[in-house]
């Protein structure tokens, strides 16, 4: 009996495998996004705070020229989704992570368009950023307006990725090219509303440990501003320009994507090519002009996860440091009160005011982020873009067509070669007969798909798009804008050409109408174990230590540092009050009643990785589970201290 080649006995099912297939290596994407999967669909039942929005969604507008070298080779380094050879020089490469920063312009409309459909007018904003170098050569990114200047519940990183090596087109590595995009996002909010992750929510596989680790330093930031009398919200660079330069990777508690948002975890959104709706790319081909061939296939499924995440965030505690900050500018003492909540009427009644001046800010850039979308969108780069994708799509198709023909020829050659290598080993005496293993290997060689470079021959195109974007967006920063303030006793038109004005006029408003407090809310010395430790206090201060509502915070030896926002007696937390504690390998809060510094009563507790938990604390002890439906006091709730130390004294008796 003739033995015959392992390979040629494997052959068929190969060939029927290619058959089946249709063909392989054709660039082909998901028609279900991770996002559809098991999206939620809810209603917004939340709202932002008077001088606040819901979310800020930022993305990789414009490349600064003396940023683009090193832009361009961080960006043929740090490849995600496979290796990659070295690409130093390749037009072709380059030309892709230009592309990049033109479709993440073009694309992440797309989002915001969503955004603003399901949220209430004003409570969406963009926020388009340069990418540059610091005074140190460092590449960094910094936005273009001042939409990050207002509070935020959620900041939304947005970027449309492609894989730097072009010879890898037509296989599985992520694309941004023609019908396929593969979105990248990272979700955050303040860390004062997520302390266990430092805020972050959400992130694409590949961004999760540079985005924690770029959260971690704006934590510190934040500490570092509040040590210096600055109130100032979380607000880190883009985690794309983190990931490619390799900045302070962090470890955070994770989680699969969830409907809502994951308790005191970060969700990890799956790395996807999509294929971007047929039918409106055929409606875009006839000369449609508004159609979002994203919309069906990932924005609003993505949209109506914000929505779901929104609705599971203390949205009061989320925007309550960038609303403090912005406080600031009108009237120092009356922020740190609005940061750590207040009781006091004389500061209810000039927060009424600085809360209209706030709202005014952001109508003023709600307007600004409308103009962006309409300049770009249906302007003459929204119209480029289109061309753009029209010529990829194209391109695409004619690879994928030569694709499945030279599969189907490979096939057809593979099964000639198994009958031939099969009948030659059935008639000879001879058992090195193994031409179906050359002729195999010849045929998937010489069968190799199209590999030109016409695919990203589009350089000048992309230049040309990107030249556009300043002239599209100037228009929108720099046009004149009327704005309607709804004082609390009367209204006021300001009319305003850039955001600094308008800053400076309701200045002049508010010290027509309120002077800024007493100085009763200050800096002074605020000491979490009474003495030992010496932080800093943003409140109400007596005889130079912290003496009523406000904010601390400290550093303690081994990388620990404190955060209290609340009520204070004799330079310690007393009272109602929520504490963070930033350790170097995690971070995590309690909230309830503190005596000396010391949590005791039922507080709340968050950790990482962990629900939130109803504790009983004793000075300090954690003595086991609360109650069933024991409610824990909070800062930034109006009952009243003695009720709740009443009640505090109920639950230990009880």
């Amino acid at each position: 009996m003739k033995r015959i080649s392992p390979a040629a006995s494997l052959l068929p099912f190969l060939v029927l495998g290619l058959l089946v297939s249709g063909c392989a290596s054709t660039a082909t994407g998901s028609n279900r996004s991770a996002a559809l999967m098991q999206a939620p669909a809810e209603p917004l039942r939340v709202k932002a705070p008077l001088g606040s929005v819901l979310t800020i969604i930022r993305y990789p507008a414009v490349v600064e020229t003396s940023a683009h070298d090193a832009y361009i080779k961080a960006y043929l380094t740090t490849p995600m989704g496979a290796q990659v050879k070295n690409l130093d020089g390749n037009q072709d490469a380059e030309t892709i992570a230009d592309s990049i920063v033109v479709k993440s312009n073009y694309f992440a409309l797309s989002l915001y368009k969503e955004l603003v459909k399901r949220m209430p007018e004003h409570s969406v904003l963009l926020s388009p950023h340069a990418i540059k170098l610091d005074k140190n050569g460092v590449l960094i990114s910094e936005p273009i307006t001042k939409a990050e200047s207002i509070g935020a519940a959620t900041l939304v990183d947005f970027v449309a990725y492609s894989f730097p090596d072009p010879d890898k087109i037509m296989s599985n590595v992520p694309l941004t090219f023609g019908d396929l995009i593969t979105p990248t996002v990272v979700v955050r909010t303040d860390h004062r509303a997520a302390p266990a992750t430092d805020g972050l929510l959400m992130a694409s596989a590949p961004l999760v440990g540079n985005a924690a680790g770029a959260d971690r330093k704006a934590v510190a930031d934040s500490i570092h501003g509040l040590e210096n009398g600055k109130l100032k919200a979380d607000t880190p660079e883009l985690a794309f320009i983190s990931y490619l330069g390799h900045k302070g990777r962090e470890q955070v508690a994770t989680d699969r994507l969830q409907p809502g948002r994951s308790e005191n975890t970060t969700q990890l959104y799956p790395l996807e090519k999509i294929l971007l709706d047929r039918q409106a790319l055929a409606d875009m081909n006839n000369g449609a002009s508004d159609i979002d061939p994203l919309e069906t296939v990932f924005s609003s499924a993505f949209a109506d996860r914000i929505v779901a995440m929104l609705n599971d965030t203390n949205i009061d505690r989320a925007v309550m440091m960038g609303r403090a900050g912005s406080v600031a500018n009108f009237d120092p003492s009356l922020a740190a009160l609005t940061a750590g909540g207040t009781e006091r009427e004389d500061a209810k009644t000039r927060m009424l005011y600085a809360e209209r001046l706030l709202d005014a800010e952001k109508k003023y850039l709600s307007v600004q982020s409308l103009r962006i979308y309409d300049g770009i969108y249906n302007g003459e780069m929204g119209a480029q873009v289109r061309d753009l994708l029209k010529s990829e799509v194209k391109v695409l198709e004619e690879r994928r067509d030569l694709a499945r023909k030279q599969n189907t020829a490979t096939a057809l050659a593979i099964l000639g070669a198994v009958a031939a290598g099969a009948s030659m080993a059935h008639n000879s005496n001879s058992r090195s007969y193994n031409y179906s293993d050359v002729l195999l290997t010849d045929a998937l060689v010489t069968a190799a798909y199209y590999a030109g470079t016409k695919a990203f021959s589009y350089k000048r195109q992309n230049a040309a798009v990107g030249r556009n974007y300043l002239s599209s967006i100037v228009p929108a920063i720099e046009a004149q804008t009327k704005v309607q303030v709804n004082m609390v006793d009367s209204n006021e038109t300001i009319t305003a050409i850039r955001f600094e004005d308008l800053q400076d006029k309701l200045h002049a408003l508010y010290d027509k109408n309120q002077r800024s407090m007493d100085v009763i809310a200050s800096r002074c010395t605020y000491s979490p174990d009474g003495g030992a430790t010496k932080g800093i206090w943003l409140g109400v201060c007596e005889n130079g230590r912290a003496n009523g509502e406000g904010v601390g915070v400290a550093q303690q030896a081994g990388g620990f540092s404190q955060e209290y926002y609340g009520q204070s007696k004799d330079g310690r937390a007393n009272g109602k009050g929520y504490m963070i504690y930033h350790r170097p390998d995690m971070s995590y809060s309690v909230e309830g009643l503190f005596v000396d510094g010391e949590p005791d009563g039922i507080v709340k507790v968050s950790k990482p990785g962990h629900p939130d938990a109803m504790r009983q604390y004793e000075r300090g002890r954690d003595v086991g589970a609360a109650p069933v439906g024991a409610i824990n006091p909070s800062p930034f709730d109006v009952a009243s201290l003695a009720d709740l130390s009443a009640n505090r004294t109920g639950m230990k008796r009880g």
